[in-house]
């Protein structure tokens, strides 16, 4: 079901060499990897297990390939970096995406805190703050599409 979704939404963009759907700064995607890569970071450190964890969820829920995958945590990097507003990310989420697919973000906000196998306390906290702030409780993961 959702390589069908991406193919039709793949379709219904221009084309872009060697990167289909595009990325550019404003993407809902870019956003939501930021909240990935915000608590991988928590620890002051992205683990290994961690950048497996979100390349792997970016491709499976995000429409993009390995190489789309890694453009697309470079382009997140780039922001958290230059972000001034703790609370854009989490803002932008909440306004662009339904109540499903904040429960799937919320999820694998999850999976990247426990990615290396045990959750530190400060990972727990933010992760649990981040649930709150997207306004969904843990629970079974619905089939969602994030990639628009």
């Amino acid at each position: 079901m959702l390589d069908t979704l991406r193919m039709l939404i793949a379709d219904s963009l221009p084309t872009v060499p060697d990167l289909d759907p595009p990325i550019h700064p404003g993407d809902i995607r870019v956003a939501a990897c930021a909240l990935l890569l915000e608590i991988a970071h928590a620890d002051k450190r992205l683990s290994r297990d961690e950048r497996v964890v979100i390349q792997r969820s970016l491709v499976t829920y995000f429409g993009v390939d390995e190489r789309g995958a890694l453009e697309l945590m470079a382009e997140a990097e780039r922001q958290l970096a230059a972000q001034t507003d703790d609370a854009s990310f989490t803002r932008q989420v909440i306004a662009e995406y339904d109540e499903d697919q904040r429960h799937v973000l919320s999820d694998l906000i999850w999976d990247v805190a426990t990615a290396g196998g045990w959750l530190g306390e400060h990972e727990a906290f933010l992760a649990t703050r981040l649930e709150r702030w997207l306004g969904v409780r843990r629970g079974p993961r619905p089939d969602v599409d994030l990639t628009e």
